[in-house]
């Protein structure tokens, strides 16, 4: 079994896809729009994401798709949880996640020999990102 998590917007997938590329220095794969598609959608919604998916390493670890639909409640007991092996890059891509949204927890040194910190990203989505010191 492989668990992917479906980030589903409303017209904002694509922005939020490059934004965690950018933010996180990973890639994605092809993005389709409902306009390629032969899903419904108005003229508005063709350049919507129908779907596209966050890569890191070679393998999917996510997936994109905006839905005029579903209900977008901002959920905040779901939260992404990433674990570095680099410090530095950690520190980068939290400064750059929280670019227009809100630092819950700074990036702090932990009791469990750890840095570690939350936030809430400009799309409503919550982040956890921790570092284990090995010394």
């Amino acid at each position: 079994m492989i668990l992917h998590p479906y980030f589903v917007f409303n017209g904002q997938a694509r922005e939020a896809l490059l934004f965690y590329c950018e933010a996180l220095d990973i890639s994605h794969g092809e993005i389709k729009a409902y306009g390629d598609s032969p899903m419904p959608h108005t003229p508005e919604q063709k350049n919507w994401v129908v779907h596209a998916e966050l890569q890191f390493d070679g393998e999917t670890i996510a997936m994109f798709a905006d839905s005029a639909e579903a209900p977008l409640a901002k959920n905040p007991n779901i939260h992404i949880s990433l674990n570095y092996d680099d410090l530095t890059l950690m520190e980068k891509s939290f400064a750059q996640l929280a670019e227009g949204g809100k630092i819950d927890m700074p990036l702090e040194k932990q009791f469990w020999n750890a840095t570690f910190g939350t936030l809430t990203d400009k799309f409503g989505i919550h982040w956890m990102m921790n570092f284990d010191h090995t010394s």
